[in-house]
């Protein structure tokens, strides 16, 4: 079975759920499906987001973390820079699409080609990489209010997604969210909040492959001969939990 690798990708590690629509009395009838389909394919950005996640425990605190992640695009190149470990999508002149994962705690980049992704049945959407939220879960929700004109102007959509209520505050004219907050009851919230954008990295900001430009690369279509590899594990655990293969356990 194919895995469509959409921007569900980018937030899989802090939020999972299954897939459902419920709309509320209050809601505008206007689905965000019929918005998106009227925009281009995004331009050039880079944006800072702070990531908070909120575990409930039962009878405990709730457990609180916070993180900084970096998202930049453009025509060729879609990555995600999340501290310990950046995902970057690439895509040459055919629409060919490979995929790498960085790990900076161990030096090591796992390259995922073409034929690789294929092999896996990974079905890319661009689109979907470059815009950080699914458009396909965005089309569940319902636009309840808009704001402002021109650039500035603001969609609020609301709904739910499975088990989890998602709220996204949405930049047409980014084609990025401002804010993101998605709250399983009872489990977990995990708010995705916008805080700087630029047309690329700011000076401080880190840059895409700078750190990485000596570490040792492995080929993802080598795991089968590599399993006394951390990141082999690391990468496949990963992998596991975007669908992309079946998980299993290692001796």
């Amino acid at each position: 079975m194919a895995t469509t690798c959409a921007g569900r990708c980018w937030l899989s590690i802090v939020a999972v759920g299954l897939l459902a629509t419920v709309a509320h009395a209050h809601d505008i009838p206007d689905p965000a499906a019929a918005l998106l389909r009227s925009q281009q394919e995004p331009t050039r950005v880079a944006a800072r987001y702070v990531v908070t996640v909120e575990r409930a425990s039962k009878g405990q605190p709730s457990n609180t973390q916070q993180h900084t992640w970096y998202f930049y695009r453009d025509a060729n190149q879609v990555a995600l820079l999340k501290g310990n470990v950046d995902e970057v999508w690439y895509r040459d002149a055919q629409q060919r699409i490979s995929f790498e994962r960085v790990f900076h705690d161990d030096a090591r980049v796992v390259d995922y080609s073409t034929g690789e992704l294929a092999t896996l049945h990974v079905n890319v959407d661009w689109a979907a990489l470059s815009r950080l939220v699914d458009p396909a879960e965005l089309a569940q929700l319902k636009r309840v209010s808009k704001q402002g004109r021109g650039l500035d102007t603001q969609w609020h959509l609301r709904g739910w997604v499975g088990k989890q209520r998602l709220d996204v505050n949405w930049l047409p004219a980014l084609n990025l969210p401002k804010r993101v907050t998605r709250h399983v009851p009872g489990v977990s919230t995990v708010r995705l909040e916008l805080v700087a954008t630029a047309q690329g990295p700011r000076p401080h900001w880190p840059v895409v492959g700078e750190k990485a430009v000596h570490y040792l690369h492995l080929d993802s279509a080598d795991f089968g001969d590599m399993d006394d590899e951390p990141v082999v594990r690391k990468s496949e655990a990963l992998d596991a939990r975007l669908g992309w293969r079946a998980s299993h356990a290692h001796d």
